[in-house]
């Protein structure tokens, strides 16, 4: 699995909003899911968004609570 980036996605959303996150790691679009995930077991992360706000998606795919950001990319090297 690769990373996406070293940070968070910052995402605005809206309300009625739905997102697909990915969560093979596979994605050429991270952190939305691009159907990669046919050739494994994996299924995205789908989110209905509730109100309007800013998310933070997990960049580094590390997170123990993705899609969302719990600040493992601060754990990684930074010449990962």
């Amino acid at each position: 699995m690769t990373r996406w980036q070293k940070e968070p996605f910052a995402i605005n959303v809206k309300i009625g909003d739905t997102k697909a996150f990915c969560a093979c790691g596979l994605s050429k679009n991270g952190p939305y899911c691009d159907g990669s995930h046919v050739t494994t077991d994996k299924t995205p992360y789908v989110v209905k968004f509730e109100e309007d706000k800013t998310i933070y998606a997990c960049g580094c795919q590390e997170s123990a609570n993705r899609p969302y950001c719990d600040g493992s990319h601060t754990k990684l090297a930074t010449n990962s």
